[in-house]
């Protein structure tokens, strides 16, 4: 429909019945603007109320002027700026061609512009003097459609001459994304080398592994041959003012890489870099203190990532050293591949700059069993490690983290309940008991908001709790906050926007377990529970994570279905809505799940085998026995 009600008014009395039109009303019309296009481009075709004249190239060009002036800066200040030309009815145009000029023209009347290799150019010019805004921009796109790495220099040369900032842009993003070919052509050799230090320099830059870009810098001055053959001097590029090894990341370079690196240098600047990124390679407990710009991963991508859990595949459940990861854009669950990766359920799960660390959990995969022992994970290198066992054995805990330091809260070692609290200090690989919870507490869930540690709901012997309570670290100690509107437990919680929110989980509230749908959100200013809507399934043992600004529910059992369950959640707080995710490729209870940045290496490889994967996958028999830490 042409025509919108934009606004509608009532009268002097208040409110008009919906049955009685306002009293004034506004409407707009989508039409309108093209069809005024339409009609002033009959009138060009027609040659009607011309009162103006460009003189191009000795060339005449008739317009209407009131056009020109509503269509660009050049000739708004030539026709209503006081200017002599004002009064005349003939104005020469210099500096641009009598072709550029057409073009110009054509695409005011029309809105629209031919663009071809010939003539880019000479328009480009001309819209930059004419300061038409929209031509610009789609010379800029047609020029980076053709870009390659042949005439790189010569649209690099074009941007600066204009000074097209938004081509430059364009030219850096192609550099980016093809650092690794283009910088075996002698072409890379030609581009300033301080261009070549900020796109080696850049986060963005798409790189598998940073060997490649220690060899693009390398090949700045040396032929890839040469590069190749070892035929390179080190000690010589030491002399570059720039230095363009200074942006390398030698600490996300392999091991042995270094090590051969660091045998052929002398003592020098360089050498030290190299041998300061073995020390940290050395020292692979205390790394995740030792993060500096120079150890984050390039082009990283915010990923989903979950690990352990109960499946209901027997394929999964054998296949020990993968985890599942999901970025929006994918649309699918991948599975990436990491050596002594564990395989229990419910395992606490922190992040740490970057660094996953699991924490305690269930030893359930043949019996129920309470475990001690921690790992770590780091994407950088897509390695596991394990760190100082906690002091006592967690199961059915959470963790939290605050201020540097992990925290293991509650839980059951399968004969005790537990009420004592453990604080992990990566600086010193190390665990300690701090201020013990008010009472034991176990299947409960806690998050982190404004500095203080919140944990809600859980069991304690065969109830169902509801209770609330905050820890502050500042003052080692825990205090009760107001009760949540249900019981539950084996629930997860997220904290978003200064609130927290307690979802999922199940119950005995009507004499037999249940999934509880209602989710609670909890304001610690003012010590308030509050319902916002509903699960749309039940969700017992979930994974969650919070991934732009929304809070991810993943799988876990449905006591009102009797079975796990692989279905996605997700939890717009903004809009107090839920919608379905992209379901996992199994039902799982007990994924511990986080949101962690993935260099792009990780991601290609988990991408890759999903591929290789999935028709195996298909034809995996589906076993629906349900074990679980549930009792």
């Amino acid at each position: 429909m042409a025509d919108d009600l934009v606004s509608c008014t009532a009268g002097a009395r208040g409110a008009v019945p919906s049955a009685q039109p306002c009293a004034k009303q506004k409407y707009r019309s989508d039409a309108h603007s093209q069809g005024l296009l339409d009609g002033l481009l009959m009138l060009r075709q027609g040659g009607i109320l011309f009162d103006v004249v460009l003189l191009v190239e000795g060339k005449a060009i008739q317009a209407h002027r009131i056009l020109l002036a509503a269509s660009c800066d050049y000739f708004r200040g030539m026709f209503a700026g006081g200017l002599r030309e004002m009064q005349q009815t003939e104005i020469p145009v210099h500096g641009v061609t009598y072709t550029a000029m057409t073009k110009l023209l054509d695409f005011i009347y029309t809105s629209e512009l031919e663009l071809d290799l010939d003539t880019v150019q000479e328009v480009l010019y001309a819209a930059t003097l004419l300061q038409v805004q929209d031509v610009i921009g789609f010379c800029c796109d047609f020029l980076f459609s053709w870009l390659d790495d042949d005439n790189i220099l010569e649209v690099e040369k074009l941007a600066d001459i204009y000074g097209l900032d938004q081509l430059g842009e364009k030219i850096r993003s192609y550099l980016l994304k093809n650092i690794k070919t283009f910088s075996r052509t002698p072409v890379y050799r030609k581009l300033p080398p301080e261009k070549i230090l900020s796109v080696l320099s850049s986060d963005d830059l798409e790189v598998n592994s940073e060997s490649e870009v220690f060899e693009a810098a390398l090949h700045y001055h040396y032929t890839p041959e040469q590069v190749e053959k070892e035929e390179v001097c080190l000690q010589l590029l030491l002399q570059d003012p720039l230095q363009l090894l200074e942006a390398v990341r030698f600490c996300l370079m392999e091991k042995n890489v270094l090590q051969r690196l660091h045998s052929r240098l002398k003592q020098c600047p360089l050498r030290d870099s190299v041998a300061a990124a073995l020390r940290y390679h050395s020292q692979e407990l205390w790394q995740p203190v030792m993060q500096t710009p120079l150890t984050q991963p390039r082009c990283s991508s915010q990923c989903i990532v979950g690990f352990g859990g109960m499946y209901s595949s027997s394929a999964l459940v054998d296949n020990e050293e993968r985890f599942q990861v999901f970025h929006p854009s994918w649309g699918e669950w991948c599975s990436l591949a990491a050596d002594r990766a564990p395989r229990m359920s419910n395992m606490g799960i922190a992040v740490l700059n970057n660094f996953v660390y699991l924490i305690g959990g269930d030893k359930n995969t043949s019996s129920f069993r309470a475990e001690a022992r921690c790992w770590r994970y780091d994407p950088r290198h897509n390695t596991w490690c394990t760190i100082e066992p906690l002091r006592q054995q967690h199961a059915d805990h959470c963790v939290c983290v605050f201020d540097k330091y992990i925290y293991a809260i509650g839980g059951r070692d399968y004969t005790n309940e537990l009420d004592c609290v453990e604080r992990y200090n990566p600086q010193t690989n190390t665990w300690e008991y701090v201020a013990p919870l008010k009472r034991e507490v176990y299947a409960h869930a806690g998050a982190v908001i404004d500095g203080k540690i919140y944990i809600a709901c859980g069991r304690r012997g065969m109830a169902y709790l509801k209770e609330t309570y905050c820890y502050d670290p500042s003052s080692n100690h825990w205090s009760m906050c107001a009760e949540g509107p249900v019981e539950r437990a084996w629930h997860g919680m997220a904290a978003l926007n200064g609130r927290a929110y307690v979802i999922g989980g199940s119950n005995d509230g009507c004499g037999y377990r249940r999934d509880v749908l209602k989710v609670a959100c909890y304001n610690p200013i003012a010590d308030v529970w509050s319902v916002v809507s509903p699960l749309p399934a039940g969700h017992g043992e979930p994974g969650v994570a919070v991934l732009d600004g929304c809070i991810y529910i993943l799988g876990g059992r449905s006591h009102d279905k009797g079975s796990r369950m692989k279905y996605v959640h997700i939890y717009n707080v903004e809009e107090d809505r839920w919608e379905s995710g992209t379901a996992l490729e199994d039902r799982v209870s007990g994924l511990s799940a986080c949101v962690l940045l993935l260099p792009r290496a990780a991601t290609a490889q988990a991408r890759s085998w999903e591929q290789r994967a999935k028709a195996s996958w298909e034809e995996v028999d589906w076993d629906d026995s349900d074990n679980s830490s549930e009792d």
